[in-house]
């Protein structure tokens, strides 16, 4: 039987036969034209057209086919007288049939056995193919994992094999990290490692492939073994305006504004920046949606120690409002150092119902040290203590029983708040209102804004408390009318007439708040009952 190589040389040999017939057509074309002859005589002449018929048949593709392993068939003897080029014919063919030779029955029988074999062969890789791609289609329904030999390192990861079916792992479903170094590629030749399906690939050529991720099993196990309060080193991979996330040992976790530092901190990038390393506490854990918090200020210094010894109280300290809430207003007095400055110690006269109405951020201030936690890392601010407390003098301008004009700020069903000499606020108990005469327990009714004359019923310029009684135009006092109907129970009504009468021109000797003060007209009612 001649072998592949064999019929590639004969091959060989017969474009060479052409080459050479052809060489010496032309040859004898160009003798032709070189005989002396009339001028006329040329490349186109008859004689030369005779030739070169001959030439490009003889020179066409039957001699490539007598290349082939068909018996080469002799010529047949020339009729006319032989030319040059017909002298070369004999050598040429015989040529040609030395060089390939005829296939014995033997040979061919045996070059079909090896095409048959060939085709059961890949019929059999390809059965395989089918079964094996089958079997993913099944585990990757299951969500499970099976084995693959890593067989060696392709552009962009690796490629395996499971049960004939090629299977390639993308470097970036290595392990943990999307990309994984070129040593730990390495490492997995030759080994066998367990893997999920991540892709399967089929086209209508029947081609079938898979893709498959060993990094989803490293996950799973990873996500198992982590527990609250664990430390990990951690590297910053990115910062957003609510955090900063953490990549520890390839997954990333978010370190919240709050858990950043233990002072308040509004940037987190004045903390840390892309690609700082630190320590980070697992504070929680989603395994379900695969959510994990940290917690970095446990690792950070604490700046509140030697608060207390640098910022004793009644210190006078400057600081800037960084941020303003319903309650107050949050003072930087040092680096990671914050205060509150309540909205009771903004004004000593004012009832202020909003920190914004005396300070604004970004405002310096000049406060006293109230109160330092360095525990619970509080510090108490003071604003008003550095203004003079006009309450402390208000005695000699504003005594008990001296009458003034006030204007209502807020009102309720425990009585108003009136500001007086457009500074003092002060509370004007319901008791101590003018009765409106629709019925029992009725009060006039009073609206922000109104302007309504007082009396000075009590003063405590140490607590910063004035309470005021109404007074009408007839000159009768709020509360006095209880008093002098018998509503009141107690010494009162043993007071001769004499004193009930000098009552209504003095103040009443009971001037502060008392309980129904307190209470809503309903609920004296129930009391009543």
């Amino acid at each position: 039987m001649v072998s592949d190589g064999a019929v590639r040389w004969r091959v060989g040999i017969s474009h060479s036969i052409v080459f050479v017939h052809r060489t010496m057509s032309e040859q004898h074309i160009e003798d032709v034209n070189n005989i002396p002859s009339e001028p006329a005589a040329d490349a186109t002449t008859p004689e030369v057209e005779q030739v070169s018929p001959a030439v490009v048949e003889e020179s066409s593709p039957a001699i490539v086919e007598e290349s082939s392993p068909t018996i080469v068939e002799e010529p047949s003897p020339a009729a006319e007288q032989p030319t040059a080029v017909d002298a070369a014919e004999p050598a040429s063919e015989s040529a040609v049939s030395e060089a390939a030779p005829a296939l014995s029955e033997e040979e061919k029988a045996e070059q079909a056995a090896k095409r048959e074999e060939e085709r059961k062969r890949k019929e059999e890789e390809r059965k395989r193919r089918d079964e094996a791609y089958a079997k993913l289609e099944s585990i990757n329904a299951s969500q499970g994992s099976f084995d693959v030999v890593v067989l060696e390192r392709v552009k962009g990861g690796l490629r395996g094999e499971f049960e004939g079916l090629r299977i390639f792992l993308p470097a970036s479903h290595v392990g943990l990290r999307k990309n994984a170094p070129e040593d730990d590629l390495n490492e997995l030749l030759g080994k066998t490692v367990t893997v999920k399906v991540h892709e399967l690939q089929s086209d209508d050529t029947g081609y079938k492939s898979a893709v498959v991720t060993r990094r989803d099993i490293l996950l799973d196990e990873y996500w198992g073994k982590l527990e609250v309060g664990a430390v990990h080193e951690g590297v910053v991979s990115s910062i957003t305006a609510f955090g900063a996330f953490v990549n520890i040992g390839g997954i990333e976790g978010l370190v919240h504004v709050s858990r950043l530092s233990k002072s308040r901190i509004d940037n987190p990038a004045s903390v840390v920046k892309k690609g700082d390393k630190i320590k980070v506490t697992i504070a929680e854990i989603d395994r379900e949606k695969r959510k994990l918090a940290l917690s970095h200020k446990e690792h950070e210094a604490d700046p509140w120690v030697g608060v207390a010894e640098a910022f004793p109280t009644g210190k006078r300290v400057k600081g800037i409002v960084r941020r303003i809430t319903d309650f107050g207003a949050y003072v930087q007095v040092a680096p990671k150092i914050e205060g509150l400055l309540r909205i009771s110690e903004l004004s000593w006269t004012r009832r202020v119902k909003h920190p914004s109405e005396v300070v604004s951020v970004g405002q310096e201030l000049e406060l006293e040290v109230l109160s330092t936690n360095t525990e619970k890392h509080q510090l108490s601010l003071g604003y008003k203590q550095t203004l003079e407390n006009p309450w402390l003098t208000l005695t000699a301008t504003l005594p008990v029983g001296s009458e003034t004009a006030g204007v209502v700020q807020q009102s309720s069903t425990q009585g108003a708040v009136v500001r007086v000499n457009d500074t003092y606020d002060g509370f004007m108990p319901r008791s101590k209102m003018l009765n409106a005469g629709g019925g029992r327990g009725a009060k006039v009714q009073l609206n922000v804004g109104d302007t309504i004359n007082c009396v000075v019923v009590d003063l405590n310029g140490e607590n910063a408390s004035l309470i005021l009684a109404m007074k009408g135009d007839d000159g009768s006092i709020g509360g006095q009318q209880e008093e002098n109907s018998g509503h009141r129970e107690g010494s009162r009504e043993r007071h001769d007439t004499r004193d009930s009468h000098r009552s209504h021109q003095q103040v009443p000797s009971d001037p502060g708040v008392t309980l129904g003060d307190l209470l809503k007209d309903a609920h004296k009612s129930m009391l009543q009952k």
